[in-house]
């Protein structure tokens, strides 16, 4: 019965949809105008440079002796097995949706159970950080220190989020991962060729979440701040750009932006658990922290934006 109504409703939103298309052409086109400026000038430049070291340096076990480094500390935190603290910081550098692959690479390596890799996904949600600086920060913003605040208030929830959560593990062997090493120019051509596939999914999951929250906007006549927070739930990206044209004081705008990308969006909800679609990791389980993700971080920018501005 669900089936038969989950397929019935799916069919009634694409009826709507392609009539929709037909009917308001100029507003998608223009839709996809803006989602193409707003991926190419804020996305690219802060993602693209980020997801290639990356990729290269996965290729030679770079961060195999950051891991060694680290993992004393990382462990205190939030008792987590040596080996596998690379998924934490790699999460951090990269940013979401980048988490899942690196818990779908130690899931297939049997580094990690799905109890573990539930708890990991709870604390591992980082915004790419040269996003949130240039992007948000200097381009959204047009204030550098608003986008450091942002960044700090987002990865301490991340932190008290993990530390809340630190269970017991169940023990598996701690087998190293090993890369196959191809020569650099191979290596560098793969990774361009990653990056660029990554970079193009999230091209068209912005515009496509764009195009209906455009259609949305046309069809009803909404209040700007709860139009830009309906957008920010279903695409942070368009969200956040939203909000920050609002006509309302910057700590709000703040702690509105803190709140949408440390709850991350359906979009990137979507994204994650395609990703790990092989296994059955619960999703309402990650849905619950990401709200709480989003509360702990904007209550975090609230302190630091007033004991500042005193």
């Amino acid at each position: 019965m669900n089936k038969k109504l989950n397929k019935i409703l799916l069919l009634m939103f694409l009826t709507i949809s392609f009539l929709e298309l037909f009917s308001h052409s100029n507003v998608v086109k223009e839709a996809i105008i803006n989602s193409s400026k707003l991926w190419f000038y804020n996305l690219v430049p802060s993602i693209l440079p980020i997801y290639l070291f990356i990729d290269i340096s996965l290729n030679y076990n770079y961060f195999k002796y950051i891991d060694i480094i680290l993992y004393p500390l990382l462990n205190k935190l939030f008792n987590i097995k040596k080996n596998i603290s690379y998924i934490f910081i790699l999460s951090i550098l990269s940013g979401f949706p980048s988490n899942s692959k690196y818990l779908k690479n130690a899931l297939d390596n049997n580094l990690i159970n799905i109890k573990e890799a539930n708890r990991l996904l709870i604390f591992t949600h980082f915004s790419n950080p040269l996003f949130i600086i240039e992007g948000i920060g200097v381009n959204f913003l047009n204030n550098k220190k608003i986008g450091i605040i942002i960044l700090i208030s987002h990865y301490l929830g991340n932190i008290i989020l993990g530390i809340l959560n630190r269970k017991s593990y169940d023990k598996i062997s701690n087998n190293n991962l090993e890369y196959k090493k191809n020569s650099f120019i191979n290596t560098l051509s793969n990774s361009i060729t990653n990056t660029f596939s990554i970079l193009i999914l999230l091209y068209g999951i912005i515009t496509f979440f764009m195009i209906i929250t455009s259609l949305i906007n046309i069809n009803f006549n909404i209040n700007p701040i709860i139009n830009s927070l309906i957008c920010g739930l279903l695409e942070i990206t368009n969200g956040i750009s939203l909000v920050s044209q609002l006509s309302i004081p910057v700590i709000y705008k703040g702690i509105i932006i803190t709140f949408l990308l440390s709850f991350g969006g359906l979009c990137i909800h979507m994204q994650v658990f395609s990703i790990l679609k092989e296994y059955s990791l619960k999703y309402s389980s990650y849905l619950k922290y990401r709200i709480i993700h989003g509360i702990v971080s904007s209550c975090i920018f609230y302190c630091i934006y007033i004991s500042i501005a005193k």
